[in-house]
């Protein structure tokens, strides 16, 4: 089949894609429900992306924590490309070779038994084990969730994930059937304890829940291993290890949420194989594409698994998607990006901890691998959310993208935005993460003088 076009010209399609009017920007810029932000991208390569105007962009969020490989992937493209001339689309039911070898390539690496694709992502993937959960726990519906914790964006999802009063307005459907628990948040410490003297009473509040609840309705916990949005924090050793004890005591499931730490972020595959603790289920995403929109839940070979209706979508059999995730896994093997994210997460880590020691702002250094938040304090651990703001503008008018985490809800519902997140493509290199963290301390050293 070839790829040339039949009704429209070239230089039409080249047009299409890569020619804009500010009066379009303008009028999408006010037709659009979603805010769009004033930078247009254009462009990427490697771990840089470029606007329209020319201007280069160090990306130290890998777009979301998804991009694991830099920009337009030599060997991902060229997969979606082969298999573009072949299919690109099939209703659910209908097995390709891409969903074939994806299930059972996800299975293996993972050590699941049981996997379920979708076209969507992460927060798609938390609906199916929920619903997977409430399969293998008939009668049961509610599920316990963390403080702080982030899942999705439906209206599931949103109900499932903490309020987040800054950035949306609607609690989401079904706020019934979650049950908040804290969530191990060592330089916040609920309970005023320090890790290694605690004897993990951030645990005492699940136990108490299970033991108290009156319906005896809960059939899962959802839970990030490293919290994500809600500040970058990685639960402390032997915290999951001693929760999936108490959950399986009481006939519960594990279901970890590893939308950014799975596919080599924290060094390893997954922080299920980092922590040593397998869940009942786990649900991906991001990484696992390429990025492209692929989502997968994997669960034990014993669970029950779906009748085709109850996970079907028109679009969630894409076998473009699938194969632009086959390349992902086969990519992140041969460029050993597992290896470079350990050695580079080390190397930007020392880095800040020198930081820390020269400027008192930054209260904080977290993070396995390249999963790492820098949470900016002002006296007494006040949150320095004005000054994060700035420190991020700031890079971005110098040429480094960096993105906020949000780590503390308050009585008012108030959300501090004051986790620097640094998650760039696993492919950095030393030089590249030299000039970001030069950056960085620039504008920490602007910060400091009051500018």
């Amino acid at each position: 089949m070839s790829f040339e076009p039949k009704y429209l010209k070239k230089e039409e399609v080249i047009d299409l894609i890569t020619k804009i009017t500010e009066e379009e920007f303008l009028k999408a810029r006010e037709r659009s429900l979603t805010p769009l932000k004033s930078t247009v991208l254009f462009k990427g390569e490697g771990a840089y992306v470029q606007d329209i105007n020319g201007k280069r962009y160090l990306d130290m969020t890998a777009q979301a924590w998804t991009l694991n490989h830099g920009y337009v992937n030599p060997d991902i493209m060229y997969t979606v490309y082969e298999q573009m001339h072949l299919l690109t689309h099939v209703r659910y039911g209908f097995p390709t070779i891409p969903r074939i070898k994806l299930i059972n390539t996800l299975s293996e690496l993972f050590g699941f038994e049981k996997v379920s694709l979708n076209n969507e992502g992460g927060g798609m993937a938390v609906e199916a084990a929920m619903k997977l959960a409430m399969v293998n726990r008939p009668g049961k519906s509610t599920f316990i969730v963390t403080y702080r914790g982030y899942h999705g964006a439906s209206l599931a999802t949103i109900a499932a994930s903490s309020p987040l009063p800054s950035v949306i307005r609607f609690e989401g459907f079904g706020k019934e059937h979650f049950r908040r628990v804290p969530y191990p948040y060592c330089y916040r410490c609920p309970f005023n304890k320090s890790y290694g003297e605690c004897n993990f009473e951030c645990l005492m509040p699940v136990e108490n829940l299970i033991k108290y609840d009156n319906n005896n309705d809960i059939a899962g916990m959802i839970i990030e291993p490293m919290q994500g949005p809600g500040g970058q924090i990685p639960s402390p050793p032997g915290y999951l290890e001693r929760l999936k004890k108490i959950l399986h005591e009481n006939d519960i499931l594990l279901i970890f949420d590893e939308a950014q730490t799975a596919f080599g972020r924290i060094g390893k595959w997954s922080a299920s194989e980092y922590y040593n603790v397998k869940p009942d289920m786990i649900t991906l995403t991001k990484a696992l594409g390429g990025g492209f929109p692929v989502g997968a839940l994997l669960a034990r070979g014993d669970l029950s698994g779906f009748t085709e209706g109850e996970e079907h979508t028109t679009f969630g059999s894409d076998p473009v998607l699938f194969a632009a995730a086959l390349a992902s896994i086969e990519v992140t093997k041969r460029m050993k990006l597992m290896e470079n994210a350990k050695i580079m997460g080390d190397y930007i880590n020392k880095r800040l901890f020198e930081m820390k020691e020269r400027h008192s702002i930054i209260g904080d250094v977290r993070g396995v691998g390249l999963f790492i938040g820098v949470e900016l304090v002002r006296d007494n651990k006040k949150p320095a959310t004005e000054e994060t703001e700035y420190i991020i503008q700031s890079a971005f008018e110098k040429g480094v993208i960096f993105d906020v985490s949000m780590p503390q809800i308050l009585k008012d519902e108030f959300t501090f935005r004051n986790v620097l997140k640094i998650k760039p493509p696993l492919i950095i290199t030393k030089e590249e993460a030299d000039f970001a963290l030069d950056v960085f301390e620039e504008c920490l050293r602007e910060v400091e003088a009051g500018i």
